[in-house]
């Protein structure tokens, strides 16, 4: 008898079935799809967090977390009574203002820090305006995707994650809403959906929700030349193309639906898969343009406009571990990060009055080094901390706190113990030519007093100094990022308060009587600044980084198998 097995035909069904078992195995395993109803299982990788939190020293410092706590109360309240419904307030007069569409971006990025402090009572009011108030059919004005799927649609995935995993108390925040906040976040995302019509799969930089189309920014002008279109066709920076991924990642798990990380994988692939050449590896030119992905500018830093691309290289293989390109985004984040130290961090020159120097990060444009950095950079020490503990490279780790160090430099040295908006600083003898000096009396001045000068002297109420301050802590444990964290907490909360919140401040070196305010006050100061100052104090264990990966607006979302 001849046996079954033997036959051509039934060894090739075999053969078949054996392929796409495998297949399926491989597909559902790169794409982590968790359909609705499965459990999602929590991943538990190499410890990112500093192991030896002993003596209390891991514990929530009760006071002063409760004093950032109060700050967080009093911003929503005043906000509430004065601008409910509006995207933000005006903490000086009370006013309110729409900067984010109209659908109430206060409210919404809020949400997760009211969630990791627990303030259920504020954190209900919110959840009810999101399920009930908020129509993501219309919207005021151009949408611009980046910002709104990093303060939106993040916040309202994080806000499921953080409902699954136990953090929201379910007596306050009932079952129902968990769902009614999924169903808002994927009528975000498909509104949003046109951002990636273009032919190359990049990001358009704003989308119509009237006609549901992409849409390019008007055409670059020369600032010189108002009669000269300096790019042919629509451009986009790093930060806007690469900063999707995570968001939308974590709503392909919540939701089973592939199409959300299918788009933000491939708007940023053609940064990730780079096919032109890097003559700084990992470090993209740019701007790009959106029609054939090639750039259009030669500009190279980890400053604002490419600075979140840099930032979720390294967050987006933390968050998905096993994802098959895991391995390209690790190796592309520490090229760039190689480059970055090689290339774009100098070190400030001593002066007569200011000895100590300090490492800084240039931004580089068509052969000019640009010895000026802006807040937002100081996102990039915490990063590179981060980055350098979870891949074991501990000589990133000590650039990331010597960056710190610079960072922390601007806030302590200036009369209102907060930093600039954007400072410059003399590189010592055998960096680049720099491309800015002083220019008056006064910028000299702050060079032989500081050893930098202010570009800009305002401070937004940003987040980052602070952000990198939590990652600086919760990975090193060392005492002092929680002592500039205090410093820095007291002296925003002597200066920026207002009668309806916390303002802007014109001038960080102006303080008493001369002090001025400007009007304004973005979500990002209750999403990030606060919940990082929180945290910072808050027991280690609220929102470990060994279970919790932070977006560029601060949501954090689940590792997960």
């Amino acid at each position: 008898m001849v046996s079954l097995y033997n036959k051509p035909v039934f060894r090739f069904q075999v053969f078949c079935a054996f392929v796409i078992i495998v297949l399926y195995i491989i597909i559902t395993s790169n794409l982590e799809l968790h359909p609705i109803g499965l459990q999602q299982v929590q991943f538990r990788g190499p410890s990112i967090q500093f192991e030896n939190f002993t003596d209390g020293r891991g514990a929530a410092d009760v006071e002063k977390a409760k004093k950032i706590k109060d700050a967080m109360k009093y911003t929503f309240w005043k906000y509430k009574e004065q601008a409910w419904g509006y995207d933000d307030i005006k903490p000086v007069t009370g006013g309110n203002a729409s900067s984010r569409n109209g659908w109430g971006a206060f409210i919404v990025d809020t949400s997760t820090t009211m969630a990791l402090m627990g303030l259920w009572d504020e954190l209900s009011h919110e959840v009810n305006h999101i399920i009930t108030a908020i129509d993501f059919d219309t919207a005021d004005g151009l949408v611009d995707p980046f910002e709104t799927t990093i303060r939106y649609l993040g916040a309202l995935v994080s806000l499921t994650d953080l409902y699954e995993a136990g953090v929201i108390n379910s007596t306050k925040i009932i079952e129902r809403h968990r769902d009614g906040i999924l169903t808002q976040a994927v009528k975000l995302a498909q509104k949003l959906a046109p951002a990636y019509n273009a032919n190359t799969g990049m990001m358009w930089t704003r989308v119509n929700f009237t006609t549901n189309e992409g849409e390019g920014d008007p055409p670059t002008v020369y600032r010189w030349d108002p009669e000269k279109i300096q790019y042919k066709n629509p451009t986009i920076g790093p930060a806007r193309a690469g900063s999707s991924i995570l968001e939308n990642r974590v709503l392909t798990r919540l939701t089973g639906d592939i199409s959300y990380l299918a788009n933000s994988t491939r708007a940023w692939a053609p940064l990730v898969w780079n096919k032109y050449k890097e003559d700084w590896p990992g470090i993209i030119d740019g701007p790009i343009d959106t029609f054939t992905k090639s750039p259009v500018g030669h500009q190279r830093h980890w400053d604002a406009g490419h600075d979140s691309y840099y930032e979720y290289l390294i967050k987006a293989a933390l968050l998905a571990p096993h994802d098959k390109y895991t391995p390209v985004y690790e190796n592309r984040w520490i090229a760039a990060a190689e480059s970055l130290r090689k290339r774009l961090v100098s070190q400030s020159s001593p002066t007569a009055n200011h000895t100590k120097q300090h490492l800084y990060m240039s931004k580089w444009d068509s052969g000019y080094s640009l010895n000026e950095m802006s807040h937002l950079a100081c996102f990039a020490p915490g990063n590179l901390i981060l980055g350098g503990k979870y891949l074991k490279m501990p000589h990133l780790v000590t650039l990331g706190k010597a960056l710190l160090e610079g960072c922390r430099n601007t806030y302590a040295s200036t009369p209102s113990g907060i930093g600039p908006e954007k400072f410059s600083w003399i590189p010592h003898t055998g960096y680049p030519k720099p491309t800015f000096e002083p220019q008056n009396a006064l910028q000299k001045y702050e060079v032989d007093t500081y050893g930098f000068w202010l570009a800009d002297s305002r401070y937004l109420l940003r987040p980052e100094y602070v952000e990198s301050l939590f990652y600086g802590w919760r990975i090193t444990g060392e005492q002092r990022y929680r002592d500039w964290a205090w410093e820095a907490f007291q002296a925003i909360e002597k200066h920026c308060k207002t009668p309806y919140g916390y303002a802007t401040l014109k001038d960080v070196t102006e303080i008493g009587e001369n002090k001025r305010h400007i009007d304004q006050s973005e979500s990002f100061w209750g999403a990030e600044t606060l919940k990082y100052l929180y945290l910072t104090f808050a027991d280690t264990e609220v929102g470990s980084l060994d279970e919790w990966v932070y977006s560029t607006e601060g949501h954090p979302f689940r590792m997960t198998m």
